[in-house]
């Protein structure tokens, strides 16, 4: 089924950001990554016969301004809480992927009383010297679907990066991928690893960390290292997943949710 979202528009501070909303019952904050981030993702429809589903637009993305206004990984953090704030909710759940799920790690470990179970899906934030991944922003954007999809030709792949006819279609999207890249690169580059491991035994809620076990980005490897320092938390794999396997397998995705937050 297909929900019907509302636009929100809500002041942080000098900020002002669009949240997509639906749904009904507990609040449940969805915090996108770096790619596969337009719209509203298939997976929320299903969250949202359960849930009051918040989708907030970062910083930086699209059309969305006040990248500027965030200098450094603890403003990050304080913007995203001053944005749950803004919106009225008390210990939503937080469902993030890539480098929201690395906001929403960092969050919790900082103020682990603001918020409730976190799902963590392919989360940014570590780095693995025998393992880092693949360097997406080294990579040409050419090669960008086999980066991020599992089956690179599926249609839901071709939707999210579809072929071009024209050079200023391929222009388009390679300065949107610029665009985004520099909005969490801010907080990622040149390495990922700003402390998350560290801190990430202060996080005292329930935790589940999804992973896919075809992810380039991030190998699924990361999940058992993070797993392993937050004291309430588990492991899911996805299989014959790649990075973006919340939009590759939605309804997979939104049931693992659903069972781990129900």
């Amino acid at each position: 089924m297909t929900t019907t979202q509302e636009m929100l528009t809500v002041q942080v501070g000098p900020i002002s950001t669009s949240v997509q909303t639906a749904g009904s019952g507990d609040p449940l904050v969805y915090l996108h990554g770096a790619f596969g981030y337009k719209g509203w993702p298939s997976f929320l429809d299903t969250l949202a016969e359960q849930y009051t589903v918040y989708a907030p637009l970062h910083p930086g993305f699209l059309d969305a301004e006040g990248i500027n206004e965030i200098d450094d990984l603890l403003g990050l953090l304080l913007y995203h809480q001053d944005l749950l704030d803004a919106l009225g909710l008390d210990k939503p759940n937080i469902v993030g992927q890539y480098s929201g799920a690395m906001v929403a790690a960092e969050m919790s470990a900082i103020c682990t009383h603001t918020t409730g179970k976190l799902v963590l899906a392919a989360p940014a934030g570590l780095w693995l010297d025998d393992n880092p991944g693949v360097d997406y922003n080294a990579t040409p954007h050419i090669e960008s679907r086999g980066i991020l999809f599992a089956e690179p030709d599926s249609e839901i792949a071709k939707s999210v990066l579809p072929d071009t006819d024209s050079d200023e279609e391929l222009g388009l999207q390679i300065i949107e991928r610029v665009q985004s890249l520099s909005a969490v690169g801010k907080f990622l580059w040149p390495i990922p690893e700003k402390g998350l491991r560290r801190r990430a035994g202060r996080i005292r809620n329930e935790t589940l960390i999804v992973v896919g076990d075809n992810d380039k980005i991030v190998p699924s490897a990361h999940g058992d290292v993070l797993a392993s320092e937050i004291a309430n938390s588990s492991v899911h794999v996805m299989k014959d997943a790649g990075h973006l396997f919340i939009l590759e397998q939605p309804e997979e995705f939104a049931r693992v949710v659903s069972d781990f937050l129900g």
